[in-house]
């Protein structure tokens, strides 16, 4: 036999290993493509919900509070109102990484608890409705 015919022989004997590799590889590349898309995804819509919700709890307490500045029984709520702002200007919403940021959000979410005991209203987000689909009439 030739050096040629052992080339032959090689590379039929080593082609299992050349697809398996080159099937790992693509595997690996698409499966990066699509964790990526995934991620990204799946981040922009966890950060769109608290970004909603953040902004539900601003909006309405600046509300609320520009209602109850001058009413002399509403000062608690005027100061729960002033500490539900103040954690708000507070949150690390440049970094999702910071552990904070989900703390003082459970802390938001409680002095809105305390601002719906201590008024005749409840402030619930109720955030967008993950269950329907379509238009309904």
């Amino acid at each position: 036999m030739t050096s040629n015919e052992d080339d032959i022989f090689h590379d039929i004997i080593m082609s299992e290993e050349r697809f398996h590799q080159e099937g790992y590889s693509a595997g690996l590349s698409v499966g990066r493509e699509r964790g990526c898309q995934e991620g990204c995804k799946l981040g922009w819509e966890k950060g769109a919900a608290i970004g909603s919700e953040i902004g539900f709890y601003s909006g309405f307490s600046g509300i609320l509070l520009e209602k109850f500045k001058d009413d002399d029984k509403k000062q608690r709520v005027c100061k729960v109102l002033q500490g539900v702002i103040k954690l708000i200007e507070e949150l690390p919403l440049f970094d999702p990484t910071n552990e904070e940021l989900f703390d003082k959000l459970e802390k938001i979410r409680a002095k809105i608890k305390q601002v719906n005991s201590l008024l005749p209203i409840n402030i619930e987000f109720q955030g967008a409705k993950q269950d329907v689909k379509g238009i309904s009439f």
